[in-house]
């Protein structure tokens, strides 16, 4: 499922080129140019790996996985998928 509102993360991550990246939330932000959902910032659920959601799409499609949601630091870290 995808959404072209998020299409800038997924552009970011493919030229990133990295196995492991940690982004922050206002990084993630900058990058889509629009401000995350308040939602974004107090539930793990909101970055769930579930190709349903169209802005887990966007990273899946890039190639990643987020391995880690610290919502204390507001920080993601997005890992390379082995498979892909």
């Amino acid at each position: 499922m995808k959404d072209e509102k998020y299409n800038k993360l997924t552009e970011y991550l493919e030229k990133c080129r990295k196995t492991e990246i940690c982004l922050t939330l206002q990084e993630i932000q900058n990058i889509l140019g629009f401000p995350l959902d308040e939602s974004a910032y107090k539930y793990r659920e909101f970055w769930a790996n579930c190709t349903a959601s169209t802005k887990a799409f966007s990273w899946m499609e890039a190639g990643y996985e987020i391995t880690e949601t610290n919502l204390k630091e507001q920080t993601l870290t997005f890992r390379k998928k082995d498979w892909i």
